[in-house]
């Protein structure tokens, strides 16, 4: 999009919420959902144009988003979107959905383990949120446990040898670090993938309570001042499913499984305080942590070498397998014995 298109975004907003300077364009600010932003000082304060990609969120996704996110906004970390002149919270413009909201101050934390302060506060903030939107909780099954199952289901009847394939029609060598990161990943799923079904096929059948959630509850979209959660961000995968999956996910990318086990304890502590979990709700847990361990990389390999996607970052892939792997073979050495259980 070009700085026309720019303006003439804005320019459907009231004044308060128009540039007072030059928008900053920042690509995707490290994120992985190919939105692009802007960012610009206004009267109201700092505030971030965001322009989802075409396989973003639909008109009608992105309407429910907004809604949920208006019923959290007195939260004073969730970023609610802008309206425009017409009362409207998102933008239509040459195929793509464009919203205004704040933009939210604070850095996400990068270190690993992190500050056991800043574990606390996002986990309270996580069950603040999901407190929030529980007004219309409903009992079901997962819906994201029951993908999940359909896609490492897929990967065992031969999804994985589809991958192989695509690994093997990449231009870079055998020793390119992706690739052999890739192969390596390969080679561990096809024994960890198939001890998974059941396991994902008894949890996908339980009837939990659902609700609202983030469905992408990563680290990085967790921003601090201090030990205080001063922002959570990028909210295009929002859906209703079992809070488990927030937890798992969180958990999963932020706490070294084979760390400190009592940091894990003050995280689901923090969140229990504020909102408790119940026995059904935590029973899921490990069901999300051990398929998203899996498909980590999947993803990753996926984007890489069947879609060609391209991030901003240029070691986004690199590091995004390297995780993935590591992920599947903690879940290969650490899952074993409690499968062959079930």
């Amino acid at each position: 999009m070009n700085d026309r298109g720019v303006v003439e975004i804005l320019a459907r907003y009231p004044r308060r919420s128009r540039p007072l300077d030059e928008p900053e364009l920042l690509g995707n600010a490290g994120g992985l959902s190919g939105a692009r932003l802007w960012r610009f000082r206004s009267e109201r304060g700092p505030l971030v144009l965001r322009a989802w990609p075409s396989h973003g969120p639909d008109r009608g996704h992105l309407e429910q988003v907004h809604r949920w996110l208006a019923q959290a906004g007195d939260l004073g970390f969730i970023p609610v979107p802008i309206d425009d002149i017409a009362g409207a919270t998102f933008q239509e413009h040459q195929g793509q959905l464009w919203e205004l909201s704040p933009w939210m101050p604070g850095a996400s934390e990068s270190a690993r383990p992190p500050a056991i302060g800043r574990v606390r506060s996002a986990f309270a903030a996580l069950g603040a949120l999901h407190q929030r939107l529980a007004a219309g909780r409903r009992e079901g099954v997962s819906p994201g446990l029951a993908h999940r199952l359909a896609e490492v289901a897929g990967l065992v009847r031969g999804g994985l040898d589809d991958l192989e394939r695509a690994i093997g029609r990449a231009p870079a060598p055998p020793s390119d670090p992706a690739r052999m990161n890739a192969t390596r990943w390969l080679n561990l799923a096809r024994a960890v993938a198939p001890r998974l079904v059941e396991p994902l096929r008894e949890a996908a059948s339980r009837v939990v309570p659902l609700q609202p959630c983030l469905r992408d509850a990563r680290p990085e979209h967790f921003l601090f001042e201090g030990d205080r959660v001063t922002g959570l961000v990028d909210f295009g995968a929002m859906g209703v499913d079992c809070v488990a999956g927030d937890l798992a996910r969180l958990a999963g990318e932020w706490l070294d499984p084979e760390g400190d086990s009592s940091l894990r304890a003050e995280a689901f502590a923090a969140y229990e305080r504020v909102r408790p979990l119940g026995a059904g709700e935590a029973a899921l847990i490990d069901a999300f942590a051990d398929s998203n361990a899996l498909l980590i990389g999947e993803r990753w390999i996926r984007w890489e070498f069947v879609e060609g996607r391209r991030f901003d970052d240029p070691n986004a892939v690199a590091a995004g397998l390297a995780r993935g792997l590591a992920a599947l073979e903690r879940l290969a050495i650490a899952s074993a014995p409690r499968l062959v259980g079930l």
